[in-house]
């Protein structure tokens, strides 16, 4: 998800800003378009580097990572996201028990 779309000093944007794309994953979870937000999540958790780890954007076209990296908010969007799905997945486990 773009942070901004408006030209700037360095041009029209051209990337993701991963903070924004996660908190776009999790609004889509929170009004219930839980599919759509698992496979952006899946998605944008592809683009993890060797070890792990995230950069501040991601370049829509050659899914190079941009900006600071690795990025301390992008990892905390990331735990918090992901932790959505674990507690729906643990939910839906406690309720068929």
């Amino acid at each position: 998800m773009y942070r901004y779309k408006s030209k700037d000093d360095f041009g029209k944007p051209t990337s993701a800003f991963t903070i924004c794309t996660f908190c776009l994953i999790e609004a889509l979870y929170v009004i219930g378009e839980r599919e759509e937000a698992k496979e952006i999540f899946d998605n944008l958790i592809k683009n993890v580097n060797h070890v792990g780890l995230l950069s501040e954007d991601l370049d829509f076209e050659t899914k190079r990572r941009l900006g600071n990296f690795p990025q301390a908010y992008s990892h905390l969007a990331l735990i918090n996201t992901a932790s959505l799905f674990v507690e729906e997945k643990t939910l839906s486990q406690f309720i068929r028990a």
